[in-house]
């Protein structure tokens, strides 16, 4: 169980080279098991370390998609608060399928897309509109987009904001950095994809829920 971030807006091509290496990856897969062979034999050996590396490298195309166990995650706000990298932020209630005219049922069971009747298609956008609501002027990340299960979407502005606290802040506390860096290494990558994701239009969260 953990909380996985997806970028609202994958890299020019980076759909297309992970389609590619993972093609690559299920042929190495194939031939490693069409061996017939005993774990310990040279040649099994010799192409599982190329399923190894093939999946690494298919891995290293997938810019798009973060994640950080629920622990991780816990640590992550606690370290982002303590830059002043989050705020409390109230989002807009929830909207109704009723108000636009759907059925609860209707709303969850129609198409996706331009496919779903006209209500739904109004709901699924005010239900969208809630999930990626940020203030006129974010002065950070709103804290509640960093938990539960449904797919808060972090804006470009959030994280602009959320980035220059952290560079106002961490040269007072450089003890804790180092100490952050040292216990937590996925820190210096979380920054990376902040900056990576607000130059693609954010990110979605997902989390247990």
């Amino acid at each position: 169980m953990g909380y996985d971030m997806y970028l609202v807006r994958s890299p020019e091509g980076e759909d297309a080279a992970y389609e590619a290496a993972s093609r690559s990856f299920d042929v190495a897969v194939d031939h490693r098991d069409g061996l017939d062979l005993p774990h310990y034999h040279p040649d099994y050996q010799a192409a599982q370390a190329q399923v190894t590396r093939a999946y690494d490298a298919m891995e290293a195309t997938r810019t798009t998609h973060f994640y950080l166990t629920t622990w991780a995650m816990s640590e992550c706000r606690a370290v982002m608060d303590h830059f002043g990298m989050l705020v409390a932020a109230q989002p807009p209630d929830r909207p109704a399928p009723e108000t636009y005219g759907a059925a609860p049922g209707e709303a969850v069971l129609a198409p996706m897309g331009d496919a779903a009747p006209v209500q739904v298609q109004r709901y699924r956008k005010a239900l969208e509109e809630r999930l990626s609501w940020a203030p006129p002027q974010p002065e950070g990340i709103a804290a509640h987009k960093l938990g539960g299960d449904e797919g808060w979407t972090v804006t470009p502005g959030e994280i602009h904001a959320a980035l220059a606290a952290y560079e106002a802040s961490r040269a007072t506390d450089p003890a804790l950095l180092s100490e952050v860096i040292e216990d937590a290494d996925w820190w210096p990558g979380w920054i990376d994809y902040l900056k990576h994701a607000a130059r693609h239009g954010g990110f979605r969260t997902y989390g247990p829920p």
